[in-house]
């Protein structure tokens, strides 16, 4: 559950531990090879690219900044091991695989940065929106107390809910 008030969401993907994190961007991209190897004759290397850049887009979606990042990596690798001849080496025998890895890296790190930053931005905004609805929630109680001890009741109960914490409201009465 979210609390509107606190700058940080009580619940979210980021709650997994940040090993598992990165051990399941691992097995993302493991997964994408595993399901990319049967259709190598028939699959162009481009078309595998693009789902490794699905794998990265997905793991910075899910998992976050740091396991996008190992991701892309680990896609590059991947791909060049199992998709560039002579397969199954790290070698490379057409120098434009050089380029195609920069670009596939570069692209693959922009992706995964820019998913990230717009995951942030929608847990952002809804956080404003649930801090929105409890003050406009609280506004239409405080309108209806007809008395002090009504607005007390009103204010302990948002402030107890909202900073998850138990407190009293202490004021003096002037009379």
């Amino acid at each position: 559950m979210l609390n509107p008030i606190s700058p940080t969401p009580a619940v979210s993907a980021h709650t997994l531990g940040p090993a598992l994190r990165y051990v399941l961007a691992a097995l993302a991209c493991g997964l994408t090879t595993v399901l990319t190897m049967p259709l190598h004759d028939w699959l162009e290397p481009v078309n595998a690219v693009m789902l490794f850049l699905l794998t990265v887009v997905m793991t910075a979606t899910w998992l976050g900044r740091g396991p996008a990042v190992m991701a892309s990596f680990l896609s590059v690798g991947l791909f060049d091991f199992f998709y560039v001849p002579p397969r199954f080496s790290f070698a490379v025998s057409d120098i434009q695989y050089l380029l195609t890895f920069m670009v596939m890296l570069t692209v693959a790190l922009l992706i995964g940065h820019l998913t990230n930053a717009m995951r942030q931005r929608a847990e952002e905004a809804q956080q404003a929106a649930q801090r929105s609805e409890a003050l406009h929630q609280l506004a239409r109680q405080l309108a209806g107390a007809l008395t002090v001890d009504q607005v007390i009741v009103d204010v302990e109960t948002f402030l107890t809910q909202q900073l998850q914490a138990k407190l009293r409201l202490w004021l003096a009465v002037l009379r």
